[in-house]
């Protein structure tokens, strides 16, 4: 995939994330070393998605993790939406992520239910099971889209998102995912963090960014309590120059019309079948657990009007 540069999308502020709000993206350059940075700190978000989803802890962790993954694809995009998928054999079975650039992320968990104990990351690989794959899709909202696969080697989001990363892209990056606990709080501080070099040619910067996401700095400095700058001081290196900083929050596009063109996918005979067995239709999102209720007489114009569709599918079938 080629290189995607990251472009402000709110006007610049400070230089310095507001620690009274915790869930930001921040992105911004490194003149000096050649280094382009993209943070995002998403703990918030993670805790009220596990609620909303009701999470177990493991489960809550891994869905942490891709959150905080996704949003560095999402800032990445100028338009459009990023999406994020792992699907593996183990009892989470895999999840979703939507992001876009305006700092929206929603998403799923298909096993909401899983919990190991002991250390996280270690029940975070008995979920994920033996084998899987992460999926990656950019869809910059013009008709096109770019999507990559890739095998879920280590079975740790953190290090297979760091494969992908080398794999996948044009120029030279480091990238790192951390869950940190605050207390009895296990979700206390979630972030993610990607470097990349402006240049073509890996120099010794990036290198450095490298060493430090191997040593665990992105961690380190979220258990210190470190602000955004701080954080990218640590693993990037001196010399911050933001260029955005970019709220997050979990939001949902899901609506009534939406829930009809669900509904229609049903087609005739299941929303007869439908009709005859619970008199109406329960729609509910995945992504923010709404019910959308679809009543008998609406559900019979629906199929109404999927009559002439699939009686042309039909016909031009014979």
């Amino acid at each position: 995939m080629g290189e995607r540069k990251a472009v402000p999308l709110a006007p610049p502020a400070t230089s310095e994330q507001n620690r009274t709000v915790p869930d930001h993206i921040c992105i911004g350059l490194i003149p000096d070393l050649g280094l382009r940075v993209v943070f995002a700190r998403v703990g918030e978000t993670a805790r009220s998605s596990r609620a909303l989803h009701g999470l177990a802890p493991t489960s809550a962790y891994l869905f942490a993790q891709a959150l905080a993954a996704a949003a560095l694809f999402g800032a990445a995009q100028r338009a459009g939406r990023a999406n994020l998928q792992v699907v593996c054999d183990g009892p989470l079975r895999g999840l979703v992520v939507d992001a876009e650039p305006t700092g929206s992320l929603r998403g799923y968990v298909r096993g909401r239910g899983v919990h190991f104990a002991g250390d996280p990351a270690r029940a975070a690989r008995a979920a994920l099971g033996g084998t899987g794959y992460l999926a990656v899709r950019l869809d910059p909202g013009d008709g096109t889209h770019e999507r990559s696969m890739l095998e879920l080697r280590a079975l740790s989001l953190p290090e297979d998102l760091r494969r992908w990363f080398a794999t996948s892209q044009l120029v030279a990056a480091a990238a790192d995912v951390a869950v940190v606990p605050r207390g009895d709080e296990p979700l206390g501080d979630v972030a993610a963090i990607l470097v990349q070099q402006v240049d073509d040619e890996e120099d010794a910067a990036i290198r450095g960014a490298r060493a430090r996401v191997a040593e665990g700095m992105l961690a380190r400095a979220l258990c210190a309590g470190a602000s955004a700058g701080e954080v990218i001081a640590a693993v990037a290196g001196p010399g911050f120059e933001l260029h955005a900083d970019v709220e997050v929050a979990y939001r949902c596009g899901c609506s009534p019309s939406r829930a009809r063109v669900a509904a229609s996918a049903l087609g005739r005979e299941g929303i007869a079948d439908l009709l005859r067995k619970e008199g109406r239709a329960t729609i509910t999102c995945e992504f923010c657990r709404r019910a959308y209720v679809i009543e008998s007489a609406e559900l019979a114009e629906i199929a109404r009007r999927l009559e002439p569709q699939e009686a042309g599918g039909d016909g031009g079938g014979g």
